[in-house]
């Protein structure tokens, strides 16, 4: 036998040793230190009361949750997206503004060649101007002409004047020649008497008939002349319409031409800006949209869930793209009908077979101040919000009611589990 057979098999031997002494120190029953039954009994009692109080109040807090607060995941921000276009067709020479970039009312947006624009405006001025010197040509001819006829007028009222007296001339001439015929017939006066009043009356009745047939011809010329003006007087109206006319289309024209700068109808922030410098824009094509400050909350809750809802109550309003920063807010309005039966196409339930499924109806949530968190808040991020219908109290009948049913179980549970185990130990022994 060599001396490494032998040393070999000393080691073998030390490792059964050492393997056997093991085995038996591990047979060797440890016995922990264990306290007094009756306190390890009071130790659990606390335990166990402890454990089931944290339970019951959890318990109670939901359930006052659930019965004070209604909440839905289908919620999203809303408001008014206002579609930008202009009102005029022309190239686009600068675009002010840029993505998601904020503006305010009345700033610039886009601009539009205004050239054909300008010589538009000065065509429609020149014709207003041309159609003012024509009325105003037309003004000086009628009182030119009002001038004639009173000038006419008072030749007529000569005239007439003149005829009064041929005709009580002519009066008197023609008693006179009567007169003298009477007296020549009595042999009063001579024949010659009797001629020269005869040829003096008919002399006066001829001048009278010349008087009057001059004064009807004087008022001939009047009325030709009061015919004139009127004439005038038409032209001139026509002319003034005329003037309203190219005053609507000067008026127009430079609309036309201030709709060349499209500018911000409110404040906002730009989105979907679809113009570049060069474009050629149509009139009512959308070339942008703009995102107002002004935001609240659309909310489908379930119909199930309205009853208690009503307009003004608070509203704790979580945002998914702040990370879940709240807000505080109330309740606006709620929608009479539910989304499905506005929607393009809404439900038939006359036909076929109906399967009952809860409706959701929008609610409006308004935000009781704009959040100002730097990050915008625009349609359709979602939120949480959370309504607080009503305040759940709890009465004294409640109270005594819970804590009796709290003390019974623990009680319960307590004897339980202390049989369970003096059962078990009576099996270890």
């Amino acid at each position: 036998m060599t001396a490494k057979t032998e040393m070999d098999a000393m080691a073998n031997k030390l490792e059964d040793g050492l393997a056997s002494a093991l085995d038996e120190r591990r047979a060797i029953p440890v016995r922990p230190r264990a306290l007094p039954r009756l306190g390890r009994q009071v130790v659990f009692m606390i335990l166990a009361l402890t454990g089931l109080g944290a339970l019951t109040l959890t318990g109670l807090h939901w359930f006052t949750l659930t019965q004070s607060y209604e909440s839905t995941d289908d919620a999203f921000i809303d408001g008014q997206i206002v579609q930008i276009a202009p009102k005029v067709a022309g190239r686009v020479d600068q675009v002010f503004v840029n993505d998601n970039q904020h503006v305010k009312k009345g700033d610039p947006l886009i601009g539009i060649d205004p050239r054909d624009f300008d010589a538009a405006l000065r065509q429609k001025d020149a014709a207003l101007q041309g159609t003012r010197a024509q009325a105003a040509a037309v003004q000086a001819t009628i009182q030119q002409a009002q001038a004639h006829v009173k000038t006419l007028q008072a030749t007529v009222d000569s005239d007439q004047a003149t005829a009064e007296a041929d005709r009580a001339q002519n009066g008197k001439a023609q008693s006179d020649w009567r007169r003298y015929e009477d007296l020549y017939k009595n042999k009063v006066v001579s024949p010659s008497d009797v001629d020269q009043f005869r040829a003096t009356a008919k002399g006066s009745q001829a001048t009278l008939e010349a008087g009057l047939k001059k004064v009807a011809s004087d008022q001939a010329q009047v009325s030709e002349a009061l015919a004139q003006v009127n004439t005038y007087l038409a032209l001139y109206q026509s002319l003034q319409a005329q003037i309203a006319e190219a005053d609507a289309n000067v008026q127009s024209a430079q609309l036309n031409e201030s709709y060349t700068e499209v500018l911000a109808p409110e404040d906002g922030r730009v989105t979907r800006k679809a113009v570049e410098p060069g474009d050629y824009v149509q009139t009512g094509q959308t070339i942008l949209a703009l995102v107002p400050e002004n935001v609240w909350v659309t909310a489908n809750f379930k119909e199930n869930q309205i009853g208690r809802m009503r307009p003004g109550q608070p509203v704790e309003i979580e945002v998914d793209a702040l990370r879940g920063l709240k807000f505080k807010g109330h309740i606006d309005s709620i929608q009479s009908g539910s989304g499905a039966r506005f929607s393009l196409l809404p439900p038939e339930n006359a036909t076929g077979n109906y399967v009952k499924v809860v409706q959701r109806v929008p609610v409006k949530i308004l935000f009781n101040s704009v959040p100002n968190v730097g990050l915008p808040l625009g349609p359709g991020e979602s939120v949480l919000p959370t309504v607080k219908v009503e305040d759940f109290h709890y009465s004294l009948a409640q109270l005594l009611l819970v804590a009796a049913i709290l003390i019974g179980v623990s009680t319960l549970v307590v004897k339980t589990t202390l049989q369970l185990r003096t059962i078990g130990r009576s099996g270890d022994r």
